[in-house]
């Protein structure tokens, strides 16, 4: 009987056909034989990139292209025949090699931007991390790497994937952004080093490498942007699960004076921080929903509103082309989840499926 299935199944199949592997590490995924990387579909569009269930080694890249509607999912897979790994933590673009970090498996694939593929030819995994998170370039042959457990950043060759210095910092590190030669570092968890508080944005002098500045704002800080004129925003979630929690603040740093004042706090849950294209309008979530502050008056009351609805929304991005929010919907963390496409006014454009648990997207 087995036989004669793989018969019937071999006679039903058209010879022109792609074969196309269903990633056993994401047994929620179906197989679709149209699900494949269509051509040119990498040209413009978002890449979103699945973090999947932790030690499950489930994570994923997807790729939506909001002129066609289009979205081609599991592609990491499908261009190499291997997983991402455990926990993608977030990605980067340099010309055309997108760095994929992959935290709790402690290291960074490169591959061709255009077909997803990791070239045999060259070193394309980086490891020997203890717990990447993101990754700044700050020059053609240099980029920095955050570290969630190590109290240092790691200092790159994009180029050649090479480990060439770290940078002492005392403290963990998460997110960045760049100013000038400067790179401000956020200081969001203490949990692999208790004796430190985590409420700093630590500043780096991309020419030096090494930390030149300490500056305190509220506790948890996370999201950071730089806004039009140049102020860097910080959005510290407060650590509300703590005995000794904090509200949620909103810093403005100014980068020059390297001083920090708190223009907001929150009564509810506050994280995330993207900004749109003009660096006026800061997108963040408050209490679950996609709440909106203008930069030049960030006390005032603004009426934009994205609901939660019964959604798990956990991530923001802005399309810096033309303003569309990005928002990712991680369900119940277990199964696929979804990314909603709203104008810049909050009316939604456009929905799609990705991978379990959406989290950072980034724009080509």
């Amino acid at each position: 009987m087995l036989l004669a299935a793989i018969a019937v199944l071999l006679a039903s199949c058209k010879p022109d056909e792609p074969i196309v592997p269903v990633d056993p590490n994401n047994p929620s995924d179906t197989l679709d034989v149209t699900d494949t990387i269509p051509e040119g579909i990498l040209t413009k569009g978002v890449f979103v990139l699945n973090e999947g269930t932790y030690t499950f080694a489930n994570a994923s890249l997807s790729f939506y292209d909001p002129e066609a509607d289009t979205v081609g999912k599991r592609l990491f897979y499908r261009a190499n025949g291997a997983p991402i790994g455990d926990v993608a933590q977030s990605l980067a673009l340099i010309n055309d090699d997108l760095f994929i970090v992959v935290n709790n498996s402690n290291y960074i694939y490169k591959v061709n931007a255009h077909n997803l593929k990791c070239d045999l030819t060259q070193t394309f995994k980086l490891d020997n991390f203890y717990s990447p998170r993101f990754m700044l370039p700050v020059s053609p042959n240099k980029a920095y790497v955050t570290d969630l457990m190590g109290n240092e950043i790691w200092i790159i060759n994009p180029q050649q994937m090479t480990h060439t210095g770290t940078i002492a910092m005392g403290k963990p590190t998460e997110t960045m952004v760049m100013v000038g030669s400067e790179v401000f570092v956020t200081n969001w968890s203490n949990y692999y080093n208790h004796s430190v508080e985590n409420n700093t944005v630590m500043v780096v002098s991309a020419e030096n490498d090494i930390k030149v500045a300490e500056i305190q704002v509220g506790k948890e800080p996370n999201g950071m942007v730089v806004d039009k004129n140049g102020f860097v925003w910080v959005l510290c979630e407060g650590a509300y699960w703590d005995i000794d929690a904090e509200e949620p603040s909103l810093w403005k740093i100014n980068p020059l004076t390297k001083t920090a004042t708190c223009e907001r706090t929150f009564y509810y849950t506050a994280m995330n921080l993207a900004i749109d294209p003009t660096g006026t309008y800061l997108y963040y979530f408050d209490n679950g929903d996609v709440r909106r502050m203008c930069v030049d008056d960030p006390t005032a009351e603004d009426s934009f509103l994205i609901p939660s609805d019964g959604r798990t929304l956990y991530k923001i991005a802005v399309n810096p082309n033309n303003g569309d929010i990005y928002v990712t919907d991680a369900k119940n963390y277990m199964v696929n989840g979804s990314v909603y496409r709203y104008s810049s006014d909050g009316l939604l454009l456009s929905d799609f499926s990705a991978g379990i648990c959406p989290s950072f997207m980034l724009f080509n």
